[in-house]
Order: C-alpha cells, then sequence, then structure tokens
C-alpha cells in the first residue's frame, strides 16, 4: 500500500504535542475527503494506522487499510501540486478538504514549526513530496471565492448535508471529482432529504471563482435527474444565455476571455 508521510520541522524539543495532535488530524481530514469522492462520494471511509515515527524534525508515517483506494494518497499530493501553481479547485478535493489545507497551514505559525510536508510514497519505493508553502495557503483560500455570479443550474449527485452554520448540501459531480456547495431555503429541505443520493439539477445563482469553475451555488428550486442518458458535469455548466459560450465549457469560456 502508498502510505502518507507528514514531516513537522522544527528544532527538536521544541515542537508542541498539540501541534502535532492537530497536524494528524488536518491530515486524516483531507484524506478521508479524497477517500470519499474517490468512491464517487459513497461507502465506508477506510482506516489508517502509524506504520512508523521518527525524531529530529518530527515524522509520522500514515499506512491505509486495504479498503482505501490506492490512488488517494496521490490524489492528495497532486491536489496540492495543483494548489501550488493557481487557486484551482483540485480533482477530488472537496470544500472540506479546501478548508483542511487552510487549517494546516495556520500550523505554520507554531512555536517551534519552520516547515511541514507530505510524502506519498509507493511500495516500489517511487516518492512524490510536496511542501506546504505560502502559494498553497494562499490559493486553497481563494479556491472558493466567487468572482462571477450568473443564473444557472448545476447538476450532479446531492451529497453531505450540513446544516450547522446554515442549510447547505454538496453536489457531487462524478465526471469532474468536485463536490460543489449549495446552499438552500428552507422550504427545499424536505426535498434535499428525499433526494440524498440521487441525480438532481440545481438552479439559482451561480458563483465561479477566478479560474471559472464552480464555487457555490445558491439554490431556487432542486429536481432528480432521470437515469436516461449521462448527467451533465459540472464543467458543462450552461448559464442564463447557453449560446454565449459556444462549443466550449464554462470553464473554457472563462479561461478564453481572459486569454489565458
Amino acid at each position: 500500500m502508498t502510505e502518507v508521510r507528514l514531516q513537522i520541522h522544527g528544532e527538536p524539543g521544541a515542537i508542541a504535542v498539540d501541534t502535532l495532535i492537530l497536524a494528524l488530524q488536518r491530515t486524516l481530514s483531507v484524506l478521508r475527503e479524497v477517500d470519499r469522492t474517490s468512491r464517487r462520494g459513497e461507502g465506508p471511509r477506510g482506516q489508517w494506522r502509524v506504520g512508523e515515527v521518527w525524531n529530529g524534525s518530527i515524522g509520522v508515517a500514515l499506512v491505509p487499510s486495504p479498503d482505501v483506494p490506492s490512488e488517494v494518497p496521490e490524489r492528495l499530493l497532486a491536489g496540492l501540486g495543483v494548489l501550488e501553481e493557481r487557486p484551482e479547485l483540485p480533482a477530488w478535493f472537496s470544500e472540506l478538504a479546501i478548508e483542511n489545507v487552510q487549517k494546516m497551514g495556520k500550523l505554520l505559525h507554531h512555536p517551534g514549526v519552520s516547515g511541514m510536508g507530505l510524502t506519498a510514497v509507493m511500495p516500489g519505493g517511487e516518492k512524490t513530496e510536496a511542501r506546504l508553502t505560502p502559494e498553497i495557503i494562499e490559493h486553497a483560500g481563494q479556491a472558493f471565492q466567487g468572482t462571477d455570479e450568473a443564473l444557472g443550474s448545476v447538476a450532479g449527485i446531492l451529497d453531505v448535508v450540513n446544516l450547522r452554520r446554515q442549510r447547505a448540501v454538496s453536489l457531487y459531480d462524478a465526471d469532474e471529482r468536485h463536490a460543489v456547495r449549495c446552499t438552500f431555503p428552507e422550504d427545499l429541505l424536505e426535498a434535499v432529504r428525499q433526494y440524498l443520493g440521487s441525480k438532481v439539477r440545481a438552479t439559482g445563482t451561480v458563483t465561479r471563482n477566478r479560474v471559472g469553475q464552480i464555487a457555490s451555488v445558491k439554490v431556487e428550486s432542486l429536481d432528480r435527474v432521470e437515469d436516461e442518458g449521462r448527467v451533465p458535469s459540472v464543467a458543462e455548466l450552461t448559464g442564463i444565455a447557453p449560446w454565449y459560450t459556444g462549443d466550449r465549457t464554462a470553464v473554457e469560456h472563462q479561461r478564453w476571455t481572459r486569454g489565458a
């Protein structure tokens, strides 16, 4: 199995136990979210055990149980690589995963910590490494920040309802591997409960981030999508003027208009 190595760089004896615990919690949260999206938002979450611990700088090797999809560690590192370059929602990363990356960044300011990194070590010894940088943290914060709003609709699988802070649900797009955050009014709560786990189309105010990806939707109506044919992906969202983008997807059109 491919293991994930978390390393906290700093002076020996200067890093607090609380910092180590928080770093492990944040890392596990991101791994579990990538695990969930790797299962198309379904199924149980696998477990991780400690395979090795070393000192100097603190290091912990996390080994997955056999039921964790083998691609999860590499998808985690690939997502961090995307965030290193630009404020884009990486494939397989949910909003919760992005939030935990941001929280990991705060640990860089803890006493005794000079840096933090993650490494995916494959069974053959090949390694993929990512060091938590200010660019990753900044881009993670911008990935869900909306810059453009328009009326439109998004289709996907209704997944993970959260009623703690406000009425919100994730709309999971299986093709793009993105979970779009949708807020909805109280009168749609029963429909959300009824359609949980089903393919739906959410219509309302769509907000896109700087690279043209859909960051969130304020839902005004929700309809079940029949299984006939393929459900349109998030990238194929059509806004209020479907003739406007021509043959380009919404993301492609955003990049084209900005000269990217």
